[in-house]
């Protein structure tokens, strides 16, 4: 048994070699700023949808509330003209819009925060973005190849 350990110990030791020379940082860094790039793409796109909804729950309490206030405004002149049967209809209607209005403002606070934090959020990925560029751009001045290509010219 204590050969075969060792043989595959040494094999093991090779492919690990291997394996550390193919890595090559600028490489893995290169992909790393693809791979948020693509990240920051969709975010962008997610900050866009949630904007958009947020806008479209505006109008829509909006609506809800010029709504209510139509319907009191309903209310009274059934009152004025002394039909209370349908001034009551009528402020039935007006708090059902009022609901849907205190509903939707509730709405608006929540998507307020989450506009908000994924605002942050793609805030903060721009900067990782620029920092693994930076990094990038120092691995590679670094290079005793690229420094020597640089020289010639």
């Amino acid at each position: 048994m204590g050969i075969l350990d060792r043989v595959w110990r040494a094999i093991r030791a090779n492919i690990n070699h291997l394996v550390g020379q193919a890595e090559d940082p600028e490489k893995i860094l290169e992909q790393a700023v693809l791979d948020m790039q693509e990240d920051l793409i969709q975010l962008r796109q997610a900050v866009a949808q949630a904007i958009a909804t947020q806008k479209r729950t505006e109008r829509q309490c909006s609506q809800a509330q010029s709504m209510s206030e139509e319907w009191y405004r309903r209310a009274q002149l059934a009152l004025q003209k002394g039909d209370e049967n349908l001034a009551r209809e009528a402020l039935t209607r007006r708090k059902s819009y009022q609901e849907t209005a205190e509903a939707m403002q509730s709405q608006l606070g929540q998507q307020a925060s989450v506009v908000t934090q994924l605002k942050q959020n793609m805030m903060k990925l721009e900067s990782k973005i620029s920092e693994a560029k930076t990094k990038k751009r120092s691995l590679h001045r670094s290079c005793p190849f690229c420094q020597s290509v640089s020289a010639v010219k």
